[in-house]
């Protein structure tokens, strides 16, 4: 006969809460994008199976409220704090991994049919989000690498465009002249 799993009691104690807290604002301070999503009714192996499933740069943890809104104190998501209500899991996304996170976590929802647990609110660069619609559309906004690529690209399309207007501009010069001296000729010669 084997044992009943118990609760380890490590959240329950001072060193526990602490060790949370500290591991939560590591978290905090790696993310770009904070997600939080109802976890009521979520299994322990539904999460893991989430968990395999994002990115590995992405995290998702499920933290007490009390010791989320602990961590948020004094940072740029803390915004988030008037919002967090009963069970939740929270989403730490880096720089560039919130359009895949977010469609794992779709995925996640279509697999397990649990479309009811849709995204509750999000935080980025100190603005609060609500709405898994609104955060759906704040995951597909492009990162700052794509913003900077295109720009790149639009920039080096002016030279070029003009480069080729330049170059342009003697070849029809060239047959203007040209049309302009048969032109001539065949006046002369009538």
């Amino acid at each position: 006969m084997g044992m009943n799993p118990r609760a380890s009691g490590f959240a329950t104690t001072k060193e526990g809460k602490r060790q949370i807290v500290e591991r939560t604002k590591k978290l905090i301070d790696e993310s770009q994008l904070i997600i939080s999503v109802p976890s009521a009714g979520i299994t322990k192996e539904q999460i893991d199976q989430l968990r395999k499933a994002i990115p590995k740069e992405a995290k998702a943890s499920v933290v007490k409220n009390q010791l989320m809104k602990v961590a948020l104190q004094g940072t740029d998501f803390e915004s988030m704090s008037e919002t967090i209500k009963n069970e939740n899991m929270f989403f730490f996304i880096p720089e560039g991994e919130a359009r895949s996170t977010f469609e794992e976590f779709e995925k996640w929802q279509k697999e397990y049919k649990r479309e009811d647990l849709g995204a509750k609110d999000c935080v980025m660069e100190g603005q609060l989000y609500s709405g898994h619609k609104t955060i759906k559309g704040v995951t597909k906004l492009p990162t700052k690498l794509e913003l900077i690529t295109k720009i790149g690209i639009l920039i080096k399309m002016v030279p070029t465009k003009v480069g080729r207007g330049i170059d342009a501009v003697p070849n029809k010069m060239g047959r203007a002249f040209g049309a302009l001296k048969d032109k001539i000729a065949e006046d002369e010669g009538a």
